[in-house]
C-alpha cells in the first residue's frame, strides 16, 4: 500500500546552489517538512546570508562546495554521513545563466555553462548514487528549465543557446539515470521551472510580467515557492512510484509536457 505521508522527518537532503532564490526556498521547505538539510554553494558568504534565518537550526548544515570538483563533493558526502548517518535525497539545483550562441559564442563560456549546468548534475548524481546503493534507496531531483529545454532561443527570457542546450541535456540525464537507478530503488525526477522571479533571472518582476503575462495562462510569473511543494512531494514516500518524469511548473506557459 502506498505511503501517503509527505513528512521527511529523519531524512537528509543535500541541496546544491542553496544560496540562490530557488535554492534558499528549497532549504526552507525541506526544513519545514522535517528533513535534515545540507545546504551547499560555491560562495560560502552568499550562502550564509541567504540562510541567515535558518543558520541556528540544528537541522541545517551549510557547506561550501564546488559542484564541478569531485573531491569537494566526496568530502561533503563524507561530512553528511558523519553528521546525519546517511544521505536520502539529492537536489541538483546549482546552475548559471548564460547567453552564448553555439556558432559564434565564446567557447570558454559555453564550456563553463555545460560544466556547471550539466556535467555537475551527472557528477553529483554518480557520487550520491554510490551512497544510495549502500543504503538500499534514494531520491534525486534535478532542476531543469521549462522553456529553455525546448530550445527557446528566440525567447530572451530563456537564456542563450548554450543555456538551452545545458538544460535540455539535464532533462535527458534525468530520464536515463531513472532507468539505470530503478533496480536500486532510487527514483530520479526533474522539475522544469518556467519564468521564475529570482536574482538570476536578472529583470524586474514588473517588466517581466508586462512582457509575458499574456502568454502565461495563470497571468503571472512564478515565485521560488511555487516549486518547492513539488520538490517535497517528489522526495516524500507518497512519490515512491514516480521516476523518470520532468514536471513543468510554468503557469501553463508550456502545456505539451
Amino acid at each position: 500500500m502506498t505511503d501517503l505521508s509527505f513528512s521527511l522527518s529523519g531524512h537528509t537532503v543535500l541541496i546544491t546552489g542553496a544560496a540562490g532564490g530557488i535554492g534558499s526556498a528549497l532549504v526552507v521547505a525541506f526544513c519545514e517538512a522535517g528533513a535534515n538539510v545540507v545546504a551547499t554553494d560555491t560562495n560560502r558568504e552568499a550562502l550564509t546570508r541567504a540562510l541567515a534565518d535558518h543558520g541556528d537550526n540544528g537541522s541545517v548544515l551549510a557547506l561550501a562546495m564546488d559542484v564541478t570538483e569531485e573531491e569537494q563533493i566526496s568530502a561533503v558526502l563524507d561530512t553528511v554521513t558523519q553528521r546525519f548517518g546517511r544521505l536520502d535525497i539529492l537536489i541538483n539545483n546549482a546552475g548559471i545563466k548564460s547567453s552564448e550562441s553555439l556558432l559564434t559564442g565564446n567557447r570558454g563560456k559555453i564550456e563553463r555553462t555545460m560544466k556547471i549546468n550539466t556535467d555537475a548534475v551527472l557528477l553529483c548524481s554518480r557520487l550520491a548514487v554510490r551512497r544510495f546503493i549502500k543504503n538500499g534507496a534514494g531520491r534525486i531531483i534535478n532542476i531543469g528549465s521549462s522553456l529553455s529545454s525546448q530550445g527557446a532561443v528566440f525567447n530572451y527570457q530563456a537564456g542563450g543557446a548554450d543555456y538551452c542546450l545545458s538544460k535540455a541535456v539535464v532533462h535527458d540525464i534525468t530520464k536515463l539515470l531513472a532507468y539505470e537507478c530503478a533496480q536500486h530503488r532510487i527514483t530520479v525526477n526533474g522539475i522544469a521551472p518556467g519564468i521564475i522571479d529570482t536574482p538570476m533571472h536578472g529583470r524586474p518582476r514588473e517588466e517581466t510580467e508586462a512582457r509575458h503575462h499574456g502568454r502565461i495562462p495563470l497571468g503571472r510569473v512564478g515565485n521560488p515557492e511555487d516549486l518547492v511543494g513539488l520538490a517535497v512531494f517528489l522526495a516524500s514516500p507518497a512519490a515512491d512510484y514516480i521516476t523518470g518524469q520532468m514536471i513543468h511548473v510554468n503557469g501553463g506557459m508550456l502545456m505539451n509536457g
